[in-house]
């Protein structure tokens, strides 16, 4: 379907070799850009007509898990400290993780499972959230293959899990396993009101398990024998375990926004309206709301208190639990996620973290925070003063965007600035790994447009290359602010417009209707009453961190990075010469991304170990197979650094040239992949 992208992308450039030549003598200004190369193996590179090639991603020549202590745990459990996370031991904790989900954690074949997760260290990952273990969907999954109910799990999936976790726990990769997210009850399960739940939404129970007693008590006792099976690959239990360092109880379950409208009178399920609606007085009578406005969910208002409510009477009493069964990590309640506003963060906080899933869209790199919200303002309008904020999952959709590439770029450095703590791509594995390839959205294993800027982003967050914010900037709504409307980023420019510039966290308002909720609390250098802000008449399309490290214009769709240690320009180059720093490049791809940084640790001009990133649009060759194609690539990159440095042969790039005067180094490229992977020694 991307057949005519391909075509101009890849279309032939009579004048591109003259300009290349004349940039090698001249050196101009314009060479900026660490792009094209083989995001996954030694290109298994194959010539196509015009100016294709096909690439697979199924290998990965670098080794980013240096990142990691080995095993993980070795510094106890994770806890949360104010708004950040540390180890029992007081070291600071950042997670970049990835999803692996349904077949895979139960298809895959043990050796395989060990080799994915040195593979998923190798990427700089450090976290892996285990996710939907329990789905209906996914045969088998942790009730077996199905046997008239969800009371019993099946030993088998639960000894593959502990694999999941013993693997990665060897590579120093946590792990974050869901409670709850898409298990089906069945007449059989002891739920009182079944019936209305399996007929009404075919046994889920979201919504409804606010309101019946029953269900919590099964999915009580769900997590009480989940957290506490022993695993016989660690020789420890979920639950004592501090390789497992967060769980969720029930993904994307929410009152507030999402699932209380199942319990209205006009949905066919009245023992649950009866049971919805004698909460909805009780709580009217309790806190002198009015009646007629508390139990309708659709509205804002006092029907918002009335849910966060509701939510704290489900979600305490299971957290609570989890504590007695002795789990010490972070556990999350559920997310913002889906639409929704402010209003549903007051009951996030019972967890020890707040937790928000964003999507993001074509044109990541071009929005305009003046008049329209993306995937990173939707997850810092979810950030709370005084809490640590994870994202168990982002991604770009619908799949292949020619600039998902751009993605892992603005998350990683939008993470490490904003000071976020666990970001996690949903995901790096759907189906079975080790049988025939696939690629797709929840299935990026074998993507060379993502695998490269991941790795990108590793360093740049995991590794602080990318400083958190200067300023802390606070939004401080009051009560009618915070439930009379949606507040999100959608509907916010104050959000929208901040989030890119200093690190933006909701304080939250005392609620006199919520006895329990006390806001927590954290320090801002400036704060801002509501959620509007006045906008320029004519906004500037450069945004720039407070830090100057972050740049990005949302016209052209390029960002800017530069650091120490990192520098990466990416975006619609639209053939124009490049420059960050001292990266300079000129490449003949419109779009395209190039990233310059030092693996020892060491600032770039002095490192012995240079890394270059080239990243790029690809396309199956198949829908949803690899395959892949790339442009080919011809252009050159020049760069200062140590002159001693030599190509690393060990990491092979076809079509490429090295060469250097004193300290300047030039890559010129001849018709190699354009996503990849090069690497500069010192001998």
């Amino acid at each position: 379907m991307h057949s005519g992208l391909v075509e101009f992308y890849l279309a032939a450039r009579p004048d591109t070799l003259v300009v290349i030549r004349m940039t090698i003598i001249f050196r101009s200004v314009a060479l900026l850009f660490v792009l094209a190369l083989n995001c996954v193996s030694s290109p298994h590179v194959a010539a196509q007509p015009a100016q294709q090639l096909r690439i697979n991603a199924n290998r990965v020549p670098i080794d980013l898990s240096f990142l990691n202590e080995k095993p993980a745990g070795l510094r106890g459990h994770l806890k949360a400290v104010g708004a950040d996370l540390e180890f029992e031991d007081g070291t600071p904790a950042r997670f970049w993780g990835a999803n692996v989900q349904a077949y895979a954690i139960f298809s895959t074949a043990p050796i395989q499972i060990c080799s994915h997760a040195r593979r998923i260290a190798s990427l700089g990952f450090n976290l892996v959230r285990l996710h939907h273990h329990d789905s209906h969907w996914v045969r088998p999954n942790i009730f077996g293959v199905g046997g008239g109910n969800t009371l019993s799990t099946d030993p088998v999936s639960l000894d593959r899990i502990g694999r999941w976790v013993a693997c990665l726990k060897a590579e120093g990769v946590y792990t974050w396993l869901d409670l709850h997210v898409g298990r089906r009850i069945t007449n059989s399960d002891g739920i009182s009101l079944a019936e209305e739940i399996v007929q009404n939404s075919d046994g889920d129970v979201r919504g409804f398990n606010f309101v019946n007693d029953t269900v919590r008590e099964r999915m009580a006792e769900f997590q009480a024998e989940y957290l506490s099976y022993f695993n016989p690959h660690t020789g420890l239990a979920f639950k004592d375990d501090p390789a497992v360092a967060f769980v969720m109880i029930s993904n994307e379950n929410d009152a507030t926004y999402h699932f209380a409208n199942r319990l209205l009178p006009d949905k066919n399920v009245p023992g649950h309206t009866a049971r919805y609606l004698a909460l909805a007085n009780a709580f009217a009578g309790t806190t002198g709301l009015k009646r007629s406005l508390v139990w309708r969910s659709w509205e804002h208002g006092a029907s918002k208190k009335f849910l966060n409510d509701l939510e704290y009477r489900f979600y305490g009493p299971l957290s609570e639990e989890i504590r007695k069964l002795g789990f010490k990590g972070i556990t999350v309640t559920s997310s913002m996620w889906g639409g929704m506003g402010a209003a549903g963060l007051p009951s996030l906080t019972i967890g020890d973290a707040i937790d928000v899933h964003s999507y993001g869209r074509r044109g990541i790199g071009r929005t305009d925070p003046t008049v329209e919200a993306d995937m990173i303002s939707y997850i810092a309008g979810a950030q709370v003063a005084g809490k640590p904020l994870t994202i168990s999952e982002w991604n770009i959709s619908p799949w292949p965007e020619d600039d998902r590439f751009l993605a892992p770029l603005r998350m990683g450095a939008a993470a490490a600035h904003q000071g976020w703590d666990a970001p996690i791509i949903y995901g790096y594995a759907q189906h079975s790994l080790g049988s025939r390839a696939i690629a797709y959205n929840w299935h990026i294993a074998e993507d060379p447009s993502l695998l490269g800027p991941l790795a990108v982003a590793a360093l740049l967050y995991r590794r602080g290359d990318v400083a958190v914010a200067s300023r802390a900037i606070a939004i401080a709504p009051s009560d009618k602010e915070l439930f009379g409307a949606s507040q999100k980023a959608s509907t916010s420019n104050a959000i929208r417009m901040l989030a890119e510039r200093s690190r933006l966290f909701t304080q939250l308002p005392k609620v006199e209707e919520l006895r329990w909720f006390e806001p927590p609390q954290e320090h801002a250098h400036e704060v801002f009453a509501g959620y509007d802000l006045k906008t320029p008449s004519s906004s500037p399309a450069l945004i720039v961190s407070d830090t100057g490290e972050i740049r990005r214009n949302s016209d052209s769709g390029t960002i800017w990075i530069e650091t120490e240690h990192s520098l990466v320009i990416a975006g619609d180059f639209r053939g124009d010469p490049q420059k960050v720093g001292g990266l300079n490049v000129f490449l003949n791809s419109d779009l395209a991304g190039v990233a310059l940084q030092s693996l020892d640790g060491v600032p770039i001009a002095d490192s012995s170990d240079l890394l270059v990133t080239i990243m790029g649009p690809s396309w199956p060759v198949e829908d949803q197979m690899p395959p892949f194609l790339v442009e080919k690539l011809r252009g050159i990159i020049e760069f200062e650094a140590r002159p001693t440095l030599l190509l690393d042969a060990s990491m092979p790039y076809g079509g490429v040239a090295h060469s250097n005067d004193d300290a300047m180094h030039s890559l010129t490229f001849e018709g190699g992949p354009s996503v990849g992977w090069i690497r500069l020694t010192a001998p």
